[in-house]
């Protein structure tokens, strides 16, 4: 009878970059549940990588999963178990994101995010892609183009709505797009 290695908590007593620390170099799953909006999560790791993200039974696309480590970053409660135990790779693309990396730009996003909160725009203000913005150009460029690509465009409340994401994560989005002259809001 093989025993793995397992590791359980409370994200309240163990901060999410302490506990990745913990577990960055081991082969397992680290079951998240209690999350807000009663949700439950687990996140797949190997050779020091995320290589998927389940939530609620369903795998993650990249900007979901990205909006997810920002909330446990941010310091979302929740009940963890990680079980350090070998395990094929389940979601097809896998993410592949290096975990040091991962979390340097998740905590440089939040702490980013927190500076513009009074800044970020109106949730329901429409915009639209400018002739110098790529649809290509990012995860989130991708996701919400075709949203923005519409005469009338978007507001951020619907893109946040449509690809399932925090409405303060689009927002961030938006304002970062409209310094970059990527957006600008619909007439």
């Amino acid at each position: 009878m093989k025993h793995y290695m397992e590791l359980s908590g409370n994200l309240k007593e163990l901060d999410f970059a302490q506990l990745v620390a913990l577990i960055a170099n081991m082969e397992g799953v680290l079951e998240l549940w209690n999350l807000p909006r009663r949700r439950s999560a687990q996140l797949f790791i190997k050779r020091k990588k995320l290589r998927c993200v389940r939530m609620n039974g369903v795998f993650l696309d990249p900007l979901q999963a990205k909006a997810l480590m920002a909330e446990l970053a941010a310091g979302a409660p929740a009940a963890f178990e990680f079980t350090a135990k070998p395990f094929r790779t389940p979601c097809e693309p896998p993410l592949n994101w290096p975990l040091d990396k991962l979390l340097l730009t998740v905590f440089t996003q939040y702490d980013e995010r927190q500076r513009y909160l009074d800044r970020l725009p109106d949730p329901d203000r429409r915009f639209r892609l400018t002739p110098l913005a790529n649809p290509d150009g990012s995860l989130f460029l991708r996701a919400a183009g075709p949203l923005l690509l519409r005469e009338e465009g978007a507001t951020a409340r619907e893109i946040a709505h449509d690809l399932r994401l925090p409405l303060d994560q689009v927002r961030y989005y938006l304002h970062k797009l409209l310094q970059r002259d990527k957006v600008e809001p619909a007439k």
